[in-house]
């Protein structure tokens, strides 16, 4: 299971406990709790996949001495 997983289950577990609260005051914090938790799991997914896009560069002493790694990626030079 995902962090934003854990964090939409939280989410769904704070919106039941709202739906029980005795007091319009708890059930309104509870349902910001629940909108913090699902704020939390949209960041949390947007980060995986901003971190799933991003093109490794080589530092240039490593791609000097070894340019057969990540053909695909360009070196900070422009060569390949």
């Amino acid at each position: 299971m995902t962090k934003e997983d854990d964090y939409r289950r939280n989410a769904a577990e704070t919106l039941k406990l709202a739906s029980r609260a005795a007091s319009s005051g708890d059930k309104g914090r509870l349902l910001s709790l629940a909108e913090k938790w699902l704020d939390l799991a949209e960041r949390t997914r947007d980060l995986a996949r901003r971190r799933a896009g991003r093109v490794r560069v080589l530092h240039p002493l490593i791609h000097a001495k070894m340019p057969d790694v990540w053909h695909d990626t360009p070196s900070p030079t422009g060569r390949r």
